[in-house]
């Protein structure tokens, strides 16, 4: 019997400077609890509202990214409830399309076992900030394989011994798009406890890698990574044995 993956989406939103404020009023009042009520009634496995804090082109692109992982990505969510659970504010009031334009879309697989934790980590501590990773690769099985088989072991270690200021990390593959606009086939992420060390060289200075450590992807990169760090603004998450 095949292991179930978890079918997310990852939706891209350009939110103007002058509502950003009132955009994130409304994400955290009112649609954090709604998540957290998704979850507990299964529908969700995770949701999250990012900031993005870099790019080149911050007036134009999207700085808003929402990420819904579905039980069943037929059964989706009720995204209606939410009017259940304020039956005294207006929808006016709570709704965020008005404050936002959608830009983009992605659906993802994520991959069971394949992300880690720092032991005994605090979510309020140790996850404020977010490297989401596109990866363009030739062949993505020996992508997977070598993240599986090597960075996944390497970084835990790392994390045992100190010598990094990752506090998690996870991948999956991408389902689509599929378009010479967007040539990705795989994402990933690291978790860091703050913008300073998200902005680090992610390791200390005695950390080595271990020699031939990258000849198993040696030429398989198709094209340059596109990567960008977020905040972390909310989140809503089942156990992790859930």
């Amino acid at each position: 019997m095949a292991t179930a993956q978890v079918v997310g989406s990852q939706l891209y939103r350009r939110v103007a400077p002058e509502n950003l404020e009132e955009y994130l009023k409304r994400e955290t009042t009112y649609w954090k609890p709604w998540a957290e009520n998704e979850v507990k009634k299964g529908n969700l496995t995770f949701w999250a509202v990012l900031l993005r804090i870099d790019g080149a082109n911050r007036d134009t692109e999207p700085n808003i990214l929402i990420i819904n992982n579905f039980k069943d990505v037929d059964k989706g969510a009720n995204w209606g409830g939410i009017a259940e659970m304020f039956p005294n504010v207006k929808m006016e009031d709570i709704q965020t399309q008005t404050l936002c334009t959608d830009t983009d879309q992605i659906f993802v697989r994520g991959i069971p076992g394949n992300s880690i934790r720092k032991e005994n980590a605090s979510p309020e501590v140790d996850y404020n900030y977010i490297r989401l990773i596109y990866h363009n690769v030739n062949d993505l099985a020996k992508h997977l394989a070598f993240e599986a088989d090597s960075w996944k072991p390497l970084v835990v270690k790392a994390m045992q011994d100190g010598k990094t200021t990752m506090t998690g990390w996870g991948n999956g593959t991408i389902i689509l798009p599929e378009s010479e606009d967007f040539n990705y086939q795989s994402f990933s992420y690291d978790l860091f406890p703050s913008a300073q060390a998200a902005l680090g060289p992610g390791f200390s200075e005695d950390f080595t890698f271990p020699e031939g450590f990258w000849a198993p992807i040696d030429g398989n990169y198709a094209g340059p990574r596109n990567g960008h760090l977020y905040r972390i603004v909310a989140t809503a998450t089942a156990p992790a044995n859930e």
